[in-house]
């Protein structure tokens, strides 16, 4: 006959700490696995984020980085912020600011030269700067520069100055996460368009459109002020026409309201077309980009050129703001539970007088 094992109160304390410590972890993983923090990283200081060619735009109101080779010329930067000292155009390839008509054409700005909000309306018909005090702005290539003096302020020589690769690494692992996330919201076809209906109560809403590929007038109501929107689609090629939201700053509509936080994630997308004015960013790092529309957010693609019509999208100004990590009450519960017993413990094995 063996003899109960006896715990003494200090291996019990050790035992209850430890598996406290083992679900206030496995807590705190799962909450973190729950939503991911939406962060573009690098991409999020840009209009337009390449990670292949860029064979032409409209114009890019921002900045824009090409991993690849840059064969148009367009403007870029007129509505960067004031007094900005990041470059305006990046690319990692060569860099060929030729007109499709023949000679020049285009420049590269960086924003106003006197101080203004310059997100303060959309696009470039109020802001007085872009013809008449728009600052000249830098080039960083990594190839050849063929452009003319008049076009860019300076121009530096540096192909490693953005690590395209690890950016690419960093938005294909948030793209997989956002597809991962299970639906909070619901969504329907309706009004020749699509639907999309929050909970009203979420700080992250969540659509899954499955292989819908045509999101042509969309509608967004009942989202809580100032959440964030994933909508996600697994179609391979996407096509925004129609109404995407309003084309002023204060459009009373939700897609317009929330531009700065909301982003079509397109994850199997090979092919993108925006022939309409779009609120939101879109991720969609496969995929080649046309259109002849605008789009007010960032756009990260593999490459963008015309249409087959010659038609070009205008990117416009429209900065990301990223989600915060929140800790979910659980956690909190279970952290202060474990704090409170580990001081127990504590006082239990101070010497005593």
């Amino acid at each position: 006959m063996f003899a109960p094992q006896r715990l003494s109160a200090k291996s019990i304390g050790i035992k209850v700490v430890s598996s406290l410590s083992a679900a206030l972890a496995s807590v705190v993983c799962s909450s973190a696995m729950a939503m991911p923090v939406i962060d573009f990283g690098v991409a999020k200081n840009f209009s337009g984020f390449f990670f292949g060619d860029v064979a032409g735009a409209a114009d890019v109101e921002g900045r824009l980085a090409v991993g690849g080779n840059l064969t148009r010329g367009f403007d870029v930067g007129y509505r960067n912020p004031f007094n900005a000292s990041y470059p305006s155009l990046v690319v990692q390839g060569h860099v060929s600011l030729l007109s499709p008509w023949g000679g020049f054409g285009g420049s590269v700005y960086n924003g106003p030269t006197y101080a203004t909000d310059t997100n303060a309306s959309i696009g470039p018909s109020t802001g007085a700067w872009i013809t008449q005090h728009t600052a000249m702005g830098e080039i960083v290539y990594g190839g050849s520069l063929n452009a003319a003096a008049w076009q860019y302020g300076s121009a530096t020589q540096n192909a490693s100055f953005l690590d395209f690769g690890a950016a690419e690494a960093q938005l294909s692992g948030l793209s997989t996460q956002l597809a991962s996330q299970a639906q909070n919201g619901s969504w329907s076809f309706a009004n020749g368009g699509i639907s999309l209906v929050g909970d009203g109560a979420s700080d992250v809403q969540v659509f899954n459109l499955g292989a819908v590929g045509n999101l042509s007038n969309l509608s967004l109501s009942n989202i809580k002020p100032g959440a964030h929107v994933v909508i996600n689609s697994s179609a391979a090629q996407v096509s925004f026409s129609g109404f995407g939201g309003g084309d002023q700053v204060h459009s009373p509509d939700l897609l317009a309201q929330h531009r700065d936080r909301l982003v079509f994630n397109l994850s199997n997308a090979t092919e993108v077309s925006v022939n309409t004015f779009l609120n939101g960013s879109v991720l969609a790092l496969n995929a080649h980009v046309t259109g002849s529309g605008h789009l007010e957010g960032i756009l990260m693609a593999h490459s963008m050129g015309p249409s087959a019509n010659g038609n070009q999208l205008e990117l416009g100004y429209e900065p990301f703001v990223p989600t915060s990590p929140v800790s979910e009450p659980q956690s909190l519960v279970l952290l202060v539970a474990g704090l409170g017993l580990l001081g127990m413990r504590s006082r239990r094995r101070q010497p005593r007088d």
